[in-house]
């Protein structure tokens, strides 16, 4: 009898170990990547030309944001903090805990609302990818 019980405990052992490598191979297969680095593109502005954006995604989880505002007295604006990727959107953190939101296109990335929302707009909020 105690042998049986014993050959049951190692099994269920086994198993749950089994099961550790496939909940390990489940998550890093569902990580998603980002394709390009860098992406650049002009979105529009309510009281200028436009901005211009560039981000870059370092690799470590952190990214440098600058904004430049166009026709204006060499305005800028530079951002750094922490970036992470789901499966629909890149956040971006700020240093100050400010968020942003992308969502990840094929060709670029889309800017979304401060609460991560597609912006309801005839304007275009995209960033190019940069080859």
């Amino acid at each position: 009898m105690k042998k049986i019980v014993l050959v049951v405990l190692i099994s269920l052992f086994l198993d749950s170990l089994s099961g550790c490598r496939n909940y390990d191979t489940a998550l890093s297969s569902q990580t998603p990547t980002v394709m390009a680095q860098q992406y650049q593109g002009v979105i529009p502005c309510a009281d200028c030309p436009g901005i211009r954006v560039s981000l870059a995604l370092q690799q470590g989880g952190r990214y440098s944001l600058n904004e430049y505002y166009l026709g204006s007295d060499n305005v800028s604006n530079t951002e750094q903090g922490r970036w992470s990727r789901t499966a629909e959107k890149l956040v971006l953190i700020s240093g100050k805990g400010e968020k942003r939101y992308f969502r990840p296109l094929s060709d670029g990335l889309e800017m979304m609302d401060t609460q991560g929302n597609p912006i309801q707009s005839t304007n275009r909020y995209w960033l190019a990818a940069v080859k």
